[in-house]
């Protein structure tokens, strides 16, 4: 069947005058991690490794070096060569972008920082309940007034305006409709501008909060304000978010599971059908908090009662083999428990989209550690059940 469909390619080029180029699918390392892999494949799909109906990958799908992939193709160099010249062609590396915020205001950036600034003082004067920061019964003022003006100065000089407007904007949206949100925490409920728009509900003065733990110009960090919703209305501000910024402009942010010792153990175990109670005993001859992340092998060579039951048990033995191989690895995608990116354009245009068949939002397919890097910045919709609970009572 290969032969046929390789004879019938070459065919296409010849009539087509079309180059040909070779290459080989890459699912592991080299040959000796097949097993391994096929076990990790068995892990994705909830199989083991005797059912014959189950996906499987070709043994040969491993990275061949070049010597190996000039034998295979010796009768046809050339594909060899146009190989070479296609990975040259596609030569790319992703640069950095500035933070891509919508902008909440129909004007111009520099409108967003006039509406702040209206908004924050307005808001902050309602907080301390005066007309003006010259009210004289207060002689204290001066401290607010000083305080707000340095804050402001600080997050329109980094260009984060816009995101204390949508924060602010979200949250006040949610309270309107009596949605459970928490008063604040974090190094956010430092912020005296977040106090005056709503985000947060303390003040920072009167508990002695810097400010500085939130933003700071010597240590560029993009601000992140942890926001705290009623568990079951959550998924409302996130649909309210969705309708008024696009929901092409929204994304959920993915994440990857690994696999930690003890759950490669219990994994692997599985899949080679060996015996519960045998594969639960090795698994907790592992601590449940590890000091220091150690792996595997290291764990092994100070844990006697590990070796005790793997040593000359060809089953287990086979079985810590294949969990090293596969320790660390991903084992598999899900969504940030409340990271939601929100951006002035589709999000498909900077990263590609993952869709869990489950999900009704997209997820982005870089984890948060890159996502900043091109351009998208972060807002925290975290589900809390104590406000649910509060709420109810």
């Amino acid at each position: 069947k290969n032969i046929r469909k390789e004879l019938y390619l070459l065919k296409l080029s010849d009539n087509f005058d079309v180059p040909i180029a070779c290459s080989n699918d890459i699912y592991f390392l080299d040959n000796s991690m097949y097993e391994a892999h096929d076990t990790l494949n068995c892990i994705s799909q909830g199989t083991n490794i005797d059912d014959t109906n189950r996906l499987k990958t070709n043994k040969e799908c491993y990275f061949k070096d070049s010597l190996n992939m000039h034998n295979t193709f010796i009768d046809k160099p050339e594909a060899i060569t146009n190989t070479i010249n296609i990975a040259k062609r596609c030569s790319f590396i992703l640069e950095e972008k500035k933070p891509n915020l919508p902008n909440i205001s129909s004007g111009a950036k520099n409108d967003e920082i006039s509406m702040l600034k209206t908004l924050a003082e307005k808001g902050l004067l309602n907080r301390l309940g005066v007309r003006s920061f010259d009210d004289s019964k207060n002689l204290n003022l001066s401290v607010y007034k000083d305080r707000i003006k340095f804050e402001l100065k600080v997050i329109s000089d980094m260009g984060y305006s816009g995101y204390f407007l949508i924060v602010s904007d979200f949250i006040r949206w949610a309270k309107k409709k009596l949605i459970p949100v928490g008063p604040g925490r974090g190094s956010g409920a430092g912020s005296i501008v977040a106090w005056a728009l709503n985000i947060t509900n303390l003040d920072p003065i009167k508990y002695g909060l810097l400010f500085e733990r939130f933003l700071n110009p010597e240590r560029v960090s993009l601000p992140d304000f942890d926001i705290d919703f009623c568990t079951f209305r959550r998924d409302e501000v996130i649909a309210y978010v969705r309708d008024k910024y696009g929901k092409e402009n929204v994304a959920h942010i993915i994440t990857f599971g690994s696999l930690k010792p003890k759950a490669a153990i219990r994994d692997v175990g599985r899949v080679l059908g060996i015996n519960y109670g045998t594969v639960d005993s090795l698994a907790k001859t592992i601590p449940n908090i590890l000091v220091g992340n150690p792996n595997l092998n290291e764990l092994y060579e100070t844990n006697l009662t590990m070796q005790t039951m793997i040593k000359g048990n060809e089953e287990l033995e086979r079985l810590f083999e294949i969990s090293v191989k596969l320790e660390g690895l991903n084992r598999n995608a899900s969504t940030h428990a409340a990271g939601l990116v929100i951006s002035n354009s589709p999000i498909k245009n900077d990263v590609p989209l993952y869709y869990d068949l489950e999900a009704h939002i997209p997820a982005t397919q870089f984890s948060m550690k890159y996502i900043e890097k091109v351009g998208l910045i972060k807002f925290d919709f975290l589900g809390v059940e104590t406000l649910t609970i509060l709420d109810k009572a």
